[in-house]
């Protein structure tokens, strides 16, 4: 009599944010704790959720079977299928119905909030539609962020949706972060290092705009770059509305974003000076400030407010979207290393 293992077949999505891939693996204890090890223990990924979860007699039997029936779908060198956890629900149910062996079951020693059939799983909000891309684009713009996450060995932090003008994902770290960022809409996408206004751990941009001020340092590392492609600035002035920031007339600390190359000494010093009246000089510059700001709302109407503003450093490298691959994205987080080095060091 051959054994079996009786346990879960489970389907992970990428959580917080709906890109069309999804791993699909077996475990004999609870799926949610399987994804909780697999998120801790793997790095250059995503970050992962339960989907669904199928009770079965013979998980690694069924799991097998799975992956064989959906091996076109599957990424070369990567763990994950080329289609949403919807998607992988309705061809496990369909594989589970043409064949006889493998049944479902209820573990009895299962806690129940662990037990997720389809029939039994919380009914999700509706998905958004993919206004700006197909399902062949999506695969691609998964695959990328996917070898962005992989290149930097880090646990991808999503921003956006695909139905959004833009989105992609970050390196989540406190202070200095790497991002990646698509716009389907303009075929362009953008590697940054970003340096958002807020606390962290003792207002890192602020002590980065003081260190500037006293002993610029940036002027010298433009002069490390490779030339062969433009990199630019936003120092960016934000609005902030509790924890949203609303689109304000006056972001654009110094009138614009630059281009690195033409960055003057002056220019840069003037843009420090502006970006430092964002932080509070009664609290050592350890604190938002206060400023009047123009709210531009959604219908367009201007209206003139008084609001907390913080100062947030952006520079980034941009890249035709469509054209895009792995070696694209290392070739730029590659250029731009001197700048998160140097970013990290000085705040």
């Amino acid at each position: 009599m051959t054994n079996t293992l009786s346990g879960y077949v489970y389907i992970l999505e990428v959580a917080d944010i709906d890109l069309p891939v999804c791993k699909i693996g077996m475990t004999t204890r609870d799926p949610v704790a399987r994804c909780q090890e697999i998120n801790k223990s793997s790095t250059g990924d995503f970050i992962w959720s339960v989907a669904y979860s199928f009770a079965v007699n013979d998980c690694q039997k069924f799991e097998s079977l799975i992956h064989h029936k959906l091996t076109p779908l599957r990424q070369k060198r990567r763990e994950f299928f080329n289609l949403g956890a919807d998607d992988a629900c309705k061809a496990i149910v369909s594989i589970l119905e043409s064949q006889q062996d493998i049944k479902t079951i209820t573990l009895a020693d299962v806690a129940p909030s662990a037990i997720q059939n389809p029939e039994m799983k919380t009914k999700k909000t509706k998905r958004p539609q993919h206004t700006f891309t197909t399902r062949h684009d999506a695969a691609e713009y998964s695959a990328l962020l996917q070898s962005f996450c992989t290149i930097l060995g880090i646990k991808g932090r999503p921003f956006g949706q695909l139905n959004k003008p833009f989105f992609g994902m970050s390196d989540g770290h406190e202070g200095v972060q790497w991002n990646i960022s698509l716009r389907p809409q303009d075929n362009i996408a953008r590697i940054g290092v970003n340096l958002e206004g807020l606390m962290y751990r003792n207002w890192p941009i602020s002590r980065l705009i003081q260190s500037e001020l006293s002993t610029p340092r940036l002027l010298d590392v433009i002069q490390e770059l490779d030339p062969a492609n433009e990199v630019s600035m936003t120092f960016a002035r934000d609005a902030w509305q509790v924890a949203s920031r609303p689109e304000i007339k006056e972001k654009y600390i110094g009138g614009k974003s630059f281009t690195l190359s033409e960055l003057t000494a002056g220019q840069w010093q003037d843009v420090l000076n502006e970006a430092l009246e964002c932080l509070d000089k009664a609290h050592h510059y350890q604190k938002r400030s206060q400023q009047a700001v123009t709210v531009i709302k959604k219908d367009g109407d201007h209206q003139l407010r008084t609001m907390q503003v913080s100062p947030h450093l952006t520079i980034w490298s941009s890249f035709t979207l469509s054209s895009a691959d792995e070696q694209t994205l290392r070739a730029r987080i590659n250029q731009l290393d001197a700048i998160y080095r140097w970013m990290n060091q000085v705040s």
